[in-house]
C-alpha cells in the first residue's frame, strides 16, 4: 500500500526533523507541517504577528516569553501527493532522535496531602484557585503505531484539536485538547473559558453542576473581561455558559467573540496576557503560578503550554495544551491536573485527574 500523510511521522523522528501534524476541531483532514534542518526557531510572544508556521508554546513561556515555531518548508494536507517528500527524506541521514524524559511521578498519598494543603491555603484567602497536576506513566507493550493513533484520536475525539508535535532533543507529544485560546474568524477573536468537569455517564443524562465548578467557570470568565479591560476592550460578544463534550468528560464553557480590530495589531499582547489561562494556573495568576511551582515537583514542560497552527493557509488558532502526552519508545507520559478552590475536596480531586487520564490511556491501551 502507498504511504499516505499519517505514515511520515515517524520517517520525521528517525531523520530528526522538527514537525506537526494536526486535525482542527471537526474537520476530515490531517495537515502536516514539517522543517527541511533540525534548527530551532523562536519568536517573542509579544512578537507573534510577525511569524508564521505551528507555534509551540511551554508552560514556562509565561515567565520567558518565549514561543517554539516550526517552520513551514513543507505544508501538505491529507490526500496530497507526499511523492516529493519521501524523495526529500530519502537525501537525510538517520538520527534516531526519540527524547523522553523521566518525569517526577506522585504518589496518591502524596497527591492528596498537597492538595490538601492548597485548599487549605484557599480557606485563607490567599489564593482563590490553583491548578495542582500530576504525570501518569504507562509502559509499553510494544512501539506505538502513531498512525493508528492519530486516527483513533480523531475518531474518539472529533470536536477536539488532535495534534502531534516532535522538536529535536525535547521529545514527541500528541494530545486531544477541548480548549481553544486565540482563534481568528473573519474580523474576529474567539477565546474560550473553560472549568469545571463530570464523567458522561449515559446518553441523555442530566448535568448538574455544583457550586464549586460553577465558582471556578465564573472565575475564569472573570479573568478574561478583567484582561479585556485592561486592554481597553469592552465591545465583545459573550456566549454561554454552555455544555461543551470532550470524549468521555463535560466542561463548562464560555466563549468570547472580540472584534479584530480592537486589539489594534496587539495579539501578542494579547495571547501574553491570557497565558496561562486560570483553568491550567489559577488566580490570581502570578500567585498561582509560584504556588505551581512550589506544589509541583515535576515539570510540566509543553502540559498548559498552547500550540497551533498561526498564518498558514488563512488559519491563526492556538489551543490551550490539555489531554496530552509525552511519547517515549516504550512508555508515555499523561499530563493530568484540577482546579482546586476553597470548596474542593482532595478525593474527588485525584478521582477528576484518573477520568482525565483515560483520554488518552484507553486509546493507547487499544492499539
Amino acid at each position: 500500500m502507498k504511504p499516505c500523510i499519517l505514515d511520515i511521522p515517524p520517517m520525521l523522528i528517525k531523520k530528526g526533523l522538527p514537525f506537526a501534524i494536526y486535525c482542527l476541531p471537526s474537520k476530515k483532514k490531517f495537515n502536516l507541517i514539517f522543517q527541511r534542518d533540525n534548527s530551532h526557531h523562536e519568536v517573542d510572544i509579544l512578537d507573534i504577528d510577525s511569524a508564521s508556521g505551528f507555534v509551540i508554546a511551554n508552560f514556562e513561556t509565561a515567565k520567558t516569553g518565549r514561543l517554539n515555531i516550526i517552520k513551514p518548508d513543507y505544508l501538505i494536507s491529507e490526500g496530497e501527493d507526499i511523492d516529493e517528500i519521501l524523495s526529500f527524506l530519502d537525501t537525510i541521514p538517520d538520527e534516531d532522535d526519540y527524547s523522553f524524559i523521566d518525569n517526577y511521578i506522585i504518589s496518591k498519598t502524596e497527591y492528596l496531602d498537597r492538595a490538601g494543603y492548597l485548599i487549605n491555603m484557599l480557606k485563607k484567602e490567599e489564593l482563590k484557585k490553583v491548578v495542582l497536576s500530576r504525570v501518569v506513566q504507562k509502559k509499553l507493550k510494544k512501539e506505538l503505531n502513531l498512525s493508528q493513533l492519530l486516527i483513533m484520536l480523531k475518531d474518539k475525539y472529533n470536536s477536539a484539536f488532535i495534534n502531534l508535535f516532535h522538536l529535536p532533543g525535547e521529545g514527541t507529544w500528541c494530545g486531544a485538547t477541548p480548549e481553544t485560546l486565540f482563534k481568528k474568524v473573519d474580523n474576529y477573536v474567539i477565546t474560550d473559558a473553560m472549568a469545571g468537569t463530570q464523567l458522561i455517564g449515559e446518553e441523555n443524562q442530566q448535568i448538574t453542576w455544583t457550586d464549586k465548578e460553577k465558582e471556578e467557570q465564573y472565575l475564569v470568565s472573570l479573568f478574561i473581561e478583567s484582561n479585556l479591560s485592561e486592554l481597553g476592550i469592552y465591545e465583545y460578544e459573550k456566549i454561554g455558559p454552555l455544555n461543551v463534550c470532550a470524549g468521555q468528560l463535560i466542561h463548562i464553557q464560555t466563549q468570547f467573540k472580540i472584534p479584530l480590530s480592537s486589539l489594534n495589531e496587539n495579539e501578542g499582547k494579547f495571547i501574553a496576557s491570557l497565558h496561562p489561562t486560570p483553568a491550567v494556573c489559577g488566580l490570581p495568576k502570578a500567585e498561582a503560578y509560584l504556588m505551581i511551582h512550589k506544589a509541583e515537583q515535576h515539570q510540566r514542560r509543553y502540559y498548559t503550554g498552547f500550540l497551533g497552527p498561526w498564518k498558514l493557509e488563512n488559519q491563526s488558532q492556538l489551543f490551550v495544551n490539555l489531554r496530552c502526552a509525552e511519547l517515549g519508545k516504550n512508555k508515555i507520559n499523561v499530563y493530568v491536573g484540577g482546579g482546586l478552590t476553597a470548596s474542593s475536596n482532595p478525593n474527588d480531586e485525584y478521582k477528576e485527574t484518573v477520568h482525565k487520564s483515560k483520554t488518552l490511556l484507553s486509546i493507547v491501551e487499544n492499539l
